[in-house]
């Protein structure tokens, strides 16, 4: 089991097409899941709203609906607790992976959205990937979740642990090193190739774990079709605003399609020179995607022009 942790800036947060919440709400929490399946998200979270703006306001939001208020504030500074449908492209993919959801600690607030998701690698990767995509993250990180309750919660071993504490507190992993792998050794009454074999054993096991659930820096072109099939589904019961929504979502996807290039392709191909070639490449790998977002936006969403 997999948590992945995808932040973007309410600054990039202002060009997509979930723009106007930060117009609404000061901090929007959530909580739990009342229900789960696409199109029909129900979700308890804890809302603060922006000065000026009441509960009303949640009506401009194409991806929100208001459901039930379960508490209101009892003071200036208390929050709503309120049942909400969501009913998003991204949210609606989660749904129908099966496998992959939403954790406590998702909000919104004074810095930008903080989206938490778990489940299986393999489910998992999809969903950050095509967040991803959607909207490129300022930051992700990734860790291992251990729900066994006789296991320690812990990635290494009680004498990797122990190595790794010893060496932390000598300053090995201070920059600059305030002591050598030799003098290492030489406290702990080991030799010095074997301290040099563990510390890189645990360093390869931390680093293993922070990153193997991070997308790769190229998408397969089969991943982004995944999410198209989602998006078109979504449009077929879509109201105006949603389809609003859905276009503007589009477009961004497209761009940032022609931003993925083919690691194979970064790597393996000397004759490349320039990056103009190695786009262009990767453009053709991506070219019936792209065709396929020109089709869905002339059938689905050409009146909104």
């Amino acid at each position: 089991m997999r948590e992945v942790t995808l932040f973007w800036k309410r600054a990039r947060l202002r060009s997509l097409d979930i723009a106007e919440i930060l117009q609404i709400f000061k901090h929007l929490e959530f909580l739990s899941y009342v229900k789960r399946v696409p199109k029909d998200v129900r979700i308890i979270v804890k809302a603060h709203f922006c000065e000026g703006k009441t509960i009303s306001d949640i009506d401009d939001l194409h991806f929100l609906d208001l459901l039930e208020i379960i508490m209101e504030p009892k003071e200036p500074n208390d929050s709503f607790i309120l049942l909400v449908r969501l009913n998003h492209s991204l949210s609606n993919l989660n749904a129908r992976t099966n496998g992959t959801s939403a954790a406590p600690g998702c909000r919104l607030d004074g810095e930008g959205l903080t989206y938490i998701i778990q489940g299986p690698p393999m489910k998992l990767r999809i969903v950050t990937t095509l967040a991803r995509i959607m909207s490129k993250p300022d930051r992700t990180s990734a860790r291992s979740l251990d729900f066994n309750l006789t296991s320690d919660n812990s990635l290494l071993s009680p004498k990797q642990l122990k190595l790794a504490k010893f060496a932390y507190d000598k300053g090995f992993f201070d920059v600059p090193k305030r002591i050598r792998v030799s003098d290492l050794a030489e406290q702990i009454g080991l030799a010095r190739a074997t301290i040099s074999e563990h510390l890189a054993r645990i360093e390869a096991i931390i680093m293993d774990d922070m990153f193997s659930s991070f997308d790769d820096p190229y998408v397969p072109p089969e991943i982004i079709k995944v999410m198209l099939e989602t998006i078109e589904l979504d449009s077929e019961e879509a109201d105006i605003d949603q389809k609003k929504g859905m276009k503007k979502m589009l477009e961004s996807i497209r761009d940032n399609i022609k931003n993925e290039v083919s690691q194979q392709i970064l790597h393996d191909d000397d004759e490349l020179t320039s990056l103009d070639e190695m786009v262009e490449l990767g453009m053709q790998e991506h070219q019936q995607n792209i065709s396929q977002i020109d089709q869905i936006l002339e059938e689905k969403f050409s009146s909104l022009n």
